[in-house]
């Protein structure tokens, strides 16, 4: 069975992050582990366990920090120095931000069969903070378009956003089998239950976290 694996950073992190917290520990998720983690897992499970799982791609999916989001920031900052506080930690956020994922990028060139789809984050005037838009839908229009292609047997999802509750029940009606993995607490109830497989990293030991993560021995904020 061939194995597709879609990745929502923000809300895979999110909820990776959030258990982080509740076990008091520090960690950082390594993408090129991830892979081998998820078909091992899923060849451990029963319903797979007779199944000859190949993993075909792993598309990840996030916000893209930009010279051109900086420069606009910083252009509505120049006409309005009362805002310098707040404006000048998130410039500031921002460059700290662009520098990691350009180093993340780097390393993720380098990982078979893995590829890294962007779309450029948005200043959002009203509230001052720095917004994604776009990375859920074209999740969901690949998800709807790997599946009308029949790239894939298996999906696992790394994302329990509402908003692809939709292109998942498309591709169970086509025949494709939906396994999402997350923490329970950012995942949609309406996505558990529409999913074929729910797999809740809260429950995972630190033997299983060790295996797609690493831990760092600092005190979480």
């Amino acid at each position: 069975m061939r194995v597709l694996v879609l990745i929502d950073a923000k809300n895979f992190e999110n909820g990776f992050f959030n258990l982080c917290r509740g076990i008091g520990q520090f960690r950082y998720i390594d993408f090129y582990k991830l892979n081998n983690f998820i078909l091992d897992y899923l060849k451990n499970n029963l319903q797979y366990k007779n199944c000859n799982l190949t993993h075909l791609r792993t598309y990840f999916y996030t916000g893209e920090y930009t010279d051109k989001l900086i420069e606009k920031i910083e252009n509505y900052l120049s006409k309005n120095p009362d805002k310098t506080d707040i404006l000048r930690d998130l410039i500031d956020k921002c460059k700290r931000e662009k520098e990691g994922q350009k180093i993340f990028f780097n390393y993720a060139k380098n990982y078979y069969f893995f590829e890294v789809k962007l779309k450029p984050l948005q200043f959002s005037f009203s509230d001052l903070k720095v917004i994604q838009k776009g990375v859920d839908v074209q999740l969901a229009v690949d998800l709807v378009d790997f599946t009308h292609k029949n790239v894939y047997d298996v999906c696992v999802l790394l994302s329990g956003d509402i908003d692809l509750l939709e292109s998942v029940k498309t591709a169970k009606s086509m025949g494709k089998q939906i396994v999402l993995l997350g923490d329970a607490s950012v995942t949609a109830e309406e996505m558990k239950k529409e999913s074929d497989m729910f797999i809740d990293i809260g429950r995972f030991n630190q033997e299983q976290l060790n295996k797609f993560s690493h831990e760092k021995k600092e005190e979480l904020c």
